[in-house]
């Protein structure tokens, strides 16, 4: 049986059309929410480890595992949290250029330091790594990915060639990016997409931190969502078909598979089909042997023709076993060190979170936005 608990709650912030996070899913765009600026300050009080990060109407929130708010942050524009470390990015006067990556302490609230020049952090290796991105400020054509370790020191870890005759690792498009990344839990492996989102056109490449070593692990132009396993031994990603299915409400949208690769000798195996009435999204790692991933399933009874749930998928197996169903939760995010999911609903605001232990759900009400988890170590939002 699952025992809900409800979190203290916020108050009221955003109003997101539900049909677009329909079309979200259906991968039509990836893009983020990304909620606006405010003040710099912070709070913090005496609970337990940092576990939950999550926008409310006027700043970032982290609880522990209970609910219980921990300290409360600038309403960054994107963060990302890990042990006693949250970081989230900050806009300047131009937010075209100016931006800036600044690091708490959670539990005391001081600022740690701050990454000029840098935006969409991803805190990992509990909290002694931070990845980001460049802007065009501290690079004239800003498609790498860098990393400041626990000595301040910054690297450059992959850059990717703008064209013919530059430097960089060759990819074979035109008009691409960084779109997204992730790392394993230790900070050692990352996978990186690169490509362009409004053509649907992207892959993935793996790289090692400390030697830099890039392989690039897919090819056709339509792979991307990654996860890397607690380990680094495996790769999950998205597939997405060049075909596309029709729908009343949506007009199209893209099929999706889950396929996983060995990180060590690039052999891929297909977890799940391509279908039109059964899409699945967002593979993310709970342990090295299994996935948590959001299903859509075709039901013209439902009020925007799918329903949502939230599988565990057994790598070895091929089991998918259903966790999550109320509500038409999406959009999940894991953690591999605390066991836990967090999700969004379709249905109503608000957001949960699962307990794989323990088989409970943390509800967090209305005015509540977006969780992170501490350790997912991925961008997010």
């Amino acid at each position: 049986m699952r025992t809900k608990v409800t979190a203290v709650g916020g108050t009221t912030r955003h109003s997101r059309s539900l049909v677009a996070l329909v079309a979200s899913l259906m991968a039509l765009s990836v893009a983020a929410l990304a909620p606006t600026a405010g003040a710099d300050e912070t709070s913090a009080s005496d609970a337990g480890a940092p576990a939950i990060g999550y926008w409310t109407d006027g700043n970032v929130t982290v609880a522990d595992d209970t609910g219980v708010e921990i300290g409360r942050f600038p309403d960054f524009r994107i963060f990302s949290l890990n042990g006693s470390v949250i970081a989230g990015e900050r806009e300047g006067k131009n937010p075209l250029v100016d931006r800036r990556v600044v690091a708490f302490d959670i539990s005391s609230g001081e600022r740690l330091f701050r990454i000029r020049d840098a935006m969409a952090p991803v805190v990992t290796a509990g909290g002694n790594k931070i990845a980001f991105l460049p802007t065009a400020r501290r690079e004239d054509i800003p498609d790498s990915v860098w990393l400041r370790n626990a000595a301040g020191r910054f690297r450059r870890i992959i850059h990717f060639s703008p064209g013919p005759g530059f430097p960089g690792v060759r990819h074979g498009m035109k008009a691409a990016w960084v779109v997204d990344y992730a790392l394993d839990e230790r900070g050692r492996t990352m996978a990186v997409v690169f490509g362009n989102e409004n053509m649907r056109v992207f892959d993935v490449w793996l790289v090692d931190v400390r030697t830099k070593a890039v392989t690039r692990m897919t090819r056709r132009n339509h792979s991307h969502s990654p996860s890397l396993s607690p380990d680094g031994s495996k790769l999950a990603v998205r597939v997405e078909s060049a075909e596309m299915c029709s729908d009343p409400s949506y007009g199209e949208y893209f099929m999706g598979k889950i396929r996983v690769f060995s990180t060590a000798t690039r052999e891929p195996e297909t977890l799940t089909p391509f279908s039109c009435d059964v899409v699945y999204d967002a593979p993310r790692w709970l342990d090295n042997e299994s996935l948590i991933a959001t299903r859509a399933v075709r039901d013209e009874t439902e009020t925007y023709g799918f329903d949502l749930d939230i599988v565990r998928i057994d790598v070895t197996t091929g089991e998918i076993t259903e966790l999550v169903s109320d509500g038409n939760p999406f959009g999940a995010r894991v953690s591999a060190r605390l066991g836990k999911v967090a999700y969004e609903f379709l249905d109503r605001p608000g957001f949960g979170v699962y307990d794989l232990a323990t088989g409970t759900v943390l509800d967090f009400p209305e005015g509540n936005y977006v969780p992170h988890l501490a350790g997912d170590n991925r961008f997010c939002c």
